[in-house]
């Protein structure tokens, strides 16, 4: 499993990007909302990546935050969406759009994306609503804006507590009760053992 690739940007376009990795170019698949955070060509970059493998080829597709991943693998564990499909999906609408799309069961917004028709909307709608919360918002009573990492680390607070058996929305609430009493600085591990005493 290839988990993560840092190198140098070599090259990118919407959706793909190349990355020198000690001297070998390694071609990642990405969404356009990677394309929008990977910086320049030349720059150092690091992608959280998923190995798609086929008979006849092995794809890298390449993510800027464990959000996107996250919500690529939980697509692509639908029948009918495979990786393409998955990026495509991403690449149309973010990550919190999306989930706020299928908390809402909102079809029309899921069908404006191309190769998404009725049924297939309303198959990624029954198949995820269960599975996934909404976004921390981005700000807090009292509490700053979270930065792109400590969205990152509270999202990735909120999957463990959902994996655990909690309700989103009680797992959500509890997150937001530790970082106003810890702050945004507190680690993940710190951050999902206060979760839990909470809970």
């Amino acid at each position: 499993m290839i988990e993560s690739v840092r190198g140098f940007l070599l090259k990118k376009i919407p959706t793909f990007c190349v990355i020198n990795c000690s001297g070998i170019g390694i071609g990642i698949f990405i969404s356009l909302n990677t394309y929008q955070h990977v910086g320049e060509e030349g720059s150092e970059i690091n992608l959280l990546t998923y190995l798609h493998v086929r008979e006849d080829a092995l794809l890298l597709y390449g993510f800027f935050e464990e959000s996107e991943r996250e919500m690529f693998r939980k697509l692509i564990n639908i029948s009918g969406i495979g990786p393409r499909l998955a990026m495509t999906i991403l690449s149309g609408l973010s990550v919190l759009d999306l989930r706020q799309a299928i908390i809402r069961e909102d079809v029309d917004v899921l069908t404006k994306i191309p190769g998404i028709g009725k049924k297939t909307a309303q198959r990624v709608i029954l198949e995820l609503k269960e599975k996934i919360s909404l976004s921390v918002p981005l700000t807090y009573t009292g509490i700053p804006a979270l930065s792109p990492q400590e969205k990152d680390k509270v999202n990735q607070a909120l999957q463990a507590l959902i994996t655990l058996g909690y309700r989103p929305v009680e797992a959500k609430n509890i997150i937001e009760k530790v970082l106003k009493r810890l702050g945004n600085q507190v680690s993940l591990e710190d951050l999902i053992k206060a979760a839990l005493q909470e809970l």
